[in-house]
């Protein structure tokens, strides 16, 4: 049997959360809604085994707020703090210039490291242009490691953009659900998307959220 098919897989994720000043009141509930699922992650020996994990954070700037790590050696989360306007483009090109970083690294691990995946949260409209060119950029099929991503949006997030920053699945919150009850349901589906992904040894690709309606993907590669 050839060595690459005896070599364990590693799935690169990244958690990506709109920071903008419009989740300021949600604040304190993202924070603790992501401790708890970091906590669960963290005590399921599959998922860190077969998932890397970085957060990025996004609002007038990107950033990443914890480097691509095995769950297992992450001692504590950062907080967040949430400002500013919401710079769709900062985010897409920090991480096209992050995966170029990490997949080499991981690589370098003697693993098998499959496509990244790219989870997104925004609650707003994008408030910078040229945000398109960058997301073309980052799911560019020339570039050998454009991500699959999947967005959730709530709050004043519109379809028609979650449509265009999606290439795998986009979810919008349906208009009863508060954007309390939004924030807990998406970090629900990813901690849950991630348990089904580790346990099948590759992505599997959510089909619906609690609380939010599947939107038809515009973008075009």
């Amino acid at each position: 049997m050839s060595p690459e098919f005896t070599k364990s897989k590693c799935l690169p994720t990244y958690f990506v959360f709109d920071t903008s000043s419009s989740m300021a009141e949600n604040e304190k509930l993202l924070n603790d809604t992501l401790e708890e699922l970091y906590n669960t992650l963290a005590e399921s020996p599959l998922v860190g085994e077969f998932a890397h994990v970085s957060i990025v954070s996004f609002n007038d700037e990107a950033e990443v707020v914890v480097e691509m790590t095995d769950l297992g050696d992450l001692q504590s989360l950062p907080q967040f703090s949430c400002n500013g306007r919401t710079s769709y483009g900062k985010v897409f090109t920090l991480l096209r210039e992050q995966i170029d970083r990490d997949i080499p690294a991981l690589n370098a691990t003697g693993k098998a490291v499959l496509r990244p995946a790219v989870f997104i949260m925004t609650d707003g409209l994008p408030t910078d242009s040229g945000w398109q060119n960058a997301f073309a950029a980052l799911a560019d099929d020339d570039w050998p490691r454009h991500p699959h991503v999947i967005t959730y949006g709530f709050g004043k997030a519109v379809q028609e953009v979650l449509g265009k920053i999606a290439t795998k699945a986009a979810f919008i919150a349906e208009a009863h659900t508060t954007d309390k009850t939004a924030i807990t349901a998406v970090l629900s589906n990813m901690l849950r998307t991630l348990v089904a992904s580790a346990k099948a040894d590759q992505l599997q690709i959510p089909t619906e959220v609690a609380g939010f309606t599947s939107v038809p993907l515009e973008y075009m590669g």
